[in-house]
């Protein structure tokens, strides 16, 4: 009977370990966050629910799904050159967010990491995109 009892002890300290392990390790996504884990099983993107993510093994990008909101302005020597070569000063206002696939949120991890969750990183990043499409 005491063997018996001490089994049942051994498995539910080794349930509490477990369930405290993976609280501990597991990263969840909102609507405003998505996650992208890498590491050991490939590259899993996570946009609604979570992921256990164990250090050493697995890293965690956060992307930003939310839109934000980039002003270019060119004035003086910077201002935009007309076809008719006048300097015409422009302000504009972009607004750029993530693709909502997960082809979307993994190329946005790889190639702007964490500037998505910043605005003027961002605008510094993408803003020769920005005016050439003022042009």
């Amino acid at each position: 009977m005491n063997e018996a009892l001490l089994w049942t002890l051994l498995v539910l300290v080794l349930l509490v370990v477990i369930i405290v392990v993976a609280a501990r390790f597991y990263e969840r996504a909102t609507r405003e966050t998505s996650l992208v884990k890498t590491g050991i099983g490939g590259r899993r993107v996570v946009m609604d629910g979570g992921v256990i993510a164990i250090p050493w093994f697995h890293q965690i990008s956060r992307v930003n799904m939310q839109t934000l909101r980039l002003e270019v302005g060119r004035k003086g020597e910077a201002a935009l050159i007309t076809k008719d070569r006048l300097r015409v000063d422009v302000g504009a206002e972009f607004y750029v967010s993530v693709l909502a696939t997960e082809e979307g949120v993994a190329r946005a991890a790889q190639t702007l990491g964490s500037r998505t969750f910043d605005a003027a990183k961002l605008r510094e990043l993408i803003e020769g995109k920005l005016v050439d499409a003022l042009r």
